[in-house]
């Protein structure tokens, strides 16, 4: 995938509680890793990210906006063409936001207030119009609700072969048991570990790697019956249910938001 660098404004002096950065994106472009004093919550308007940390990957449709801490080291993919709105915000006393990174459900009445911030000026005054929108704009992220669909990156070297190994092979049906031969571990030290670095079962972590490889194929058009299959499920009826018990949302909904 090409890279390109982030954009200017991420290197430069941030003079305002907030400020207000578009940028579009090719298809399959990743913005190189990089990390700022701010956090920043990034939201497509178009198209479908993907985020990665050092510790979670997180993938971000439309209507869902991602927030980064500051100093956390980020890489942003373009999965498909990307037009998106960056908010950089300062660490002020009046920052309410979150103090772990995590995806907003974003509502229509956010959105609109995103939306219109596009055009915000970023040398604005205090208790101006554009600095009273994104005042409110950061007072809505604070209590919009989270999408617990990060995935948690294990950091055992043992986990991250089979993460590998799945990653390149996502229809691989291994137990734990099976992993154990794999990678010289017993099932239960597999199952202990996977609870202690990610949070999750491993069950669990596999039905989310699922829902975040199906919402980035979802975004490109594929359809469900050849994604469920890609993934190992017998039917698209089975992976509907998966997607759907972690989500709230049948498949079509991502493929709809992603074109």
């Amino acid at each position: 995938m090409p890279t390109i660098p982030p954009s200017i404004e991420s290197e430069q002096r941030l003079d305002r509680p907030v400020k207000v950065v578009n940028r579009s994106i090719a298809s399959n472009t990743v913005v190189k890793r990089h990390s700022h004093d701010w956090g920043q919550f990034i939201y497509a308007n178009k198209g479908v990210l993907s985020v990665v940390t050092d510790t979670d990957r997180y993938i971000v449709p439309p209507e869902q906006g991602v927030w980064v801490l500051p100093n956390i080291s980020h890489e942003v993919t373009a999965l498909t063409e990307v037009e998106l709105t960056s908010f950089y915000i300062g660490n002020d006393a009046n920052n309410k936001l979150p103090n772990e990174c995590c995806v907003f459900e974003i509502n229509h009445f956010l959105k609109t207030l995103i939306l219109e911030a596009k055009s915000c000026r970023n040398d604005y005054q205090s208790d101006d119009a554009d600095d009273l929108l994104l005042s409110l704009i950061r007072l809505k992220l604070a209590i919009a609700p989270k999408v617990k669909l990060q995935l948690p990156y294990p950091q055992d070297k043992r986990l991250l072969t089979m993460l590998s190994i799945i990653q390149n092979n996502p229809a691989n049906k291994n137990n734990l048991t099976q992993w154990g031969k794999v990678v010289g571990a017993s099932s239960r030290t597999l199952s202990r570990l996977f609870k202690a670095e990610t949070g999750l079962t491993y069950n669990a972590w596999r039905q989310r790697l699922n829902v975040q490889i199906a919402i980035s194929k979802l975004s490109h058009g594929d359809a469900i019956s050849n994604i469920a299959s890609d993934l190992g499920y017998e039917s698209p009826s089975a992976f509907t249910y998966m997607f759907r018990e972690n989500t709230g949302v049948t498949p079509s909904y991502y493929r709809d938001k992603g074109q």
